[in-house]
């Protein structure tokens, strides 16, 4: 009996023991509740919500997926960090005193691109000239514009100050299609035509060449049926704005142009802030915009624009555009004109625009000037230098998110470098083209090249 009263006198003690030990027990791991926002880019800011914190900044050790961020500021409940650059989507943890948490999940509003995108040179020597050739002999004056010609797979560039359009074939020649060397803007025979620096040029399905003929304020078509150059629409040097048949409608400073699978042509009208159409035969229609600058969505006539720049039509039939002082790119129903912003978030002139990528609604563009969309439906865009803040890069958009795939805003200079995202370097890329297999083309007007980018699986 003894003995059972002992066992039990213990086992009572032991019970107490651990009972009081329980009660006790205080938590020490820090822990984080809430990432205010969960997701942002690098470098900016954020708050860390939860309990047991450091309130010396410095204490608190906090990790975006491994690699630790600036802590700002703190309290015992609050931190304020700033996202590290070399940081990927991923848990943040915090480690206080040695004992560490693991947080929510944080995504990275930079895009962590699946490809690594390398720019190599394709065509020209990067010395000003007017020379033809091989890839690596051709020389060109202002290569401001490139185009895929369909039925032949060669690419078309359109050499601004060189008063011509050059063909680059599959088998890497390049040669002269039409334009004498002198500015004018004289019709006939592919060997009498002039221009007046033509800016950039589209192919129709049957090989036709349309080209912005920026000094006539005139859209040029180039006919291989009959070799022949004639002008389709406009044809006023001073331009203006007026709709109409052929050369009795007006133009002002057209800068970017493209064609559909039925033949119609859509005009960038940059100073008068709209987007034109232009039926085979001639007859042009304002699709968007009325010549007041603005940015307005929505149907035409209210649409407002601000100097657009470049259009592009996509597999899906609508007509984009780069609105180059909206900072913002623009898509267009092309038959009833009704127009919506798909990325950018803000500007009106060429010196207000930024460079941030994300969610592409908040990203931010820095003078886009060319446009292209690829046949799964992505849209690239190069953006020119500005005052104050020079850019000289390619974006992407894709899924919703807009990304940089080549070029490097942060030297704030322009440069003539080959290689990944991040390294390579452009002096005003004016225009791009996508052939089928995907590979970018890029018309690198101040470096007088032609340079390729191409999507390469990253290790």
């Amino acid at each position: 009996m003894k003995k059972i009263l002992l066992v039990f006198l213990t086992i009572s003690v032991l019970f107490t023991a651990c009972k009081d030990n329980a009660e006790d027990f205080v938590p020490t791991n820090p822990s984080i509740s809430q990432i205010v926002p969960s997701m942002a880019l690098a470098n900016e800011t954020v708050s860390l919500k939860g309990k047991r914190f450091a309130k010396d900044a410095g204490a608190n050790i906090v990790k975006f997926a491994g690699v630790r961020a600036e802590v700002l500021t703190a309290s015992d409940t609050l931190l304020t960090v700033k996202v590290p650059a070399e940081g990927s989507t991923g848990n943040v943890t915090i480690t206080v005193n040695e004992r560490t948490s693991k947080g929510p999940l944080f995504t990275y509003g930079a895009v962590q691109l699946e490809f690594n995108y390398v720019t190599s040179t394709y065509a020209g020597t990067g010395i000003v000239g007017d020379t033809y050739g091989t890839l690596t002999e051709a020389q060109f004056m202002l290569p401001n514009g490139v185009a895929f010609d369909p039925s032949t797979g060669d690419l078309i560039v359109t050499d601004r100050t060189g008063q011509s359009i050059k063909r680059i074939s599959k088998e890497g020649m390049v040669t002269k299609i039409a334009g004498t060397g002198a500015k004018g803007s004289v019709n006939g025979a592919l060997s009498v035509a002039t221009f007046n620096n033509p800016y950039k040029s589209a192919v129709d399905k049957h090989g036709n060449i349309y080209v912005a003929d920026n000094g006539s304020n005139s859209v040029r078509k180039i006919d291989f049926t009959t070799n022949t150059v004639s002008t389709l629409a406009g044809g006023n040097a001073t331009g203006a704005f007026a709709d109409g048949q052929g050369t009795n409608a007006r133009f002002n400073t057209i800068t970017g142009i493209a064609v559909d699978e039925d033949g119609f042509v859509y005009v960038a009208d940059a100073v008068n802030h709209a987007v034109r159409k232009i039926s085979p035969t001639g007859m042009v229609t304002t699709l968007a915009g009325n010549g007041t600058e603005g940015i307005i969505d929505g149907e035409w006539p209210n649409v407002r624009m601000g100097r657009p720049t470049a259009v592009c039509v996509g597999k899906d039939g609508f007509v984009y555009a780069a609105d180059r002082y909206g900072q913002r790119i623009r898509k267009i129903n092309r038959h009833t004109g009704k127009t919506v912003t798909i990325a950018g978030s803000g500007g009106s002139t060429s010196s207000t625009g930024a460079q941030v990528d994300g969610e592409a609604l908040k990203a931010r563009f820095n003078n886009p000037w060319g446009i292209e969309a690829a046949a799964d439906g992505t849209i690239y865009v190069s953006e020119l230098g500005a005052s104050g803040s020079a850019t000289h890069t390619i974006r992407m958009i894709k899924d919703g998110i807009v990304s940089t795939i080549a070029g490097n805003a942060s030297f704030k200079a322009p440069g003539y470098v080959n290689g990944i995202q991040g390294i390579s370097r452009f002096n005003n890329p004016t225009d791009l083209a996508v052939d089928n297999e995907g590979n970018i083309y890029v018309g690198d007007m101040n470096n007088y090249v032609i340079r390729k980018i191409t999507k390469v699986p990253k290790p």
